[in-house]
């Protein structure tokens, strides 16, 4: 008789065990989902922001690019450098209207970080020293090979994780690569052959103009 008692109690127990239980509150797993994508966004926001704010104070070419545009009649601050999300095919950005464009989800270091902001202050650099139009592709194309040759954009280091191993005149090529897509992008030079023309016929010179700088870094 005991034995038919603990196999029913046997049986309740499995039984039991068997019934899902339903939680009071279902967990959404979308909604999880949603606060990690929210959390990481904040992350690497701050990340960002705690890389530019050492940087303006502490990195040497920041703070020279910094008092030449001062020089130059631009005086811009941390607020100047908004840290916001992008899309894959950049890691920053120029507006005469906005501002310094740092793109947060695209860093993967603070010296990346660097290289980005040095980049977008040649162009503002050139705003505001040589009055640029932006609706030119050759003021646009001279301003992207200015920023590409000097901002450390197409260092070494930097072209062998792009997949580029050339050994002769592998800046030059890097130079003219990059400002060539950063041209595309402007809608005025983006009919197929435009943005490779104004390069190529811009090249020299404007890779030759190192200003603010004595010479390419």
């Amino acid at each position: 008789m005991s034995s038919d008692i603990n196999s029913e109690e046997t049986q309740k127990n499995t039984l039991a065990n068997s019934i899902p239980i339903k939680s009071e509150k279902p967990i959404d797993l979308l909604e999880e989902s949603k606060n990690d994508k929210n959390f990481e966004k904040w992350r690497k926001s701050l990340m960002c922001e705690k890389w530019r704010d050492d940087l303006t104070k502490n990195s040497a070419i920041v703070v020279f690019m910094l008092k030449n545009l001062e020089d130059a009649g631009c005086k811009p601050d941390k607020k100047h450098f908004k840290c916001l999300p992008c899309d894959n095919t950049r890691s920053g950005g120029f507006s005469p209207d906005h501002g310094i464009m740092l793109c947060q989800n695209r860093f993967y270091s603070k010296r990346h970080v660097e290289d980005t902001m040095v980049h977008e202050m040649i162009h503002l650099y050139d705003h505001c020293r040589f009055k640029v139009d932006w609706n030119s592709c050759y003021h646009h194309a001279c301003s992207e090979v200015r920023a590409a040759a000097l901002s450390g954009d197409c260092k070494w280091t930097r072209e062998i994780k792009r997949g580029f191993f050339n050994f002769t005149k592998q800046h030059q090529a890097c130079v003219k690569r990059r400002a060539i897509l950063s041209v595309q992008k402007n809608a005025s030079c983006s009919s197929p052959g435009v943005a490779e023309k104004a390069v190529n016929e811009v090249f020299e010179s404007c890779f030759n103009d190192t200003r603010p700088f004595d010479e390419i870094y």
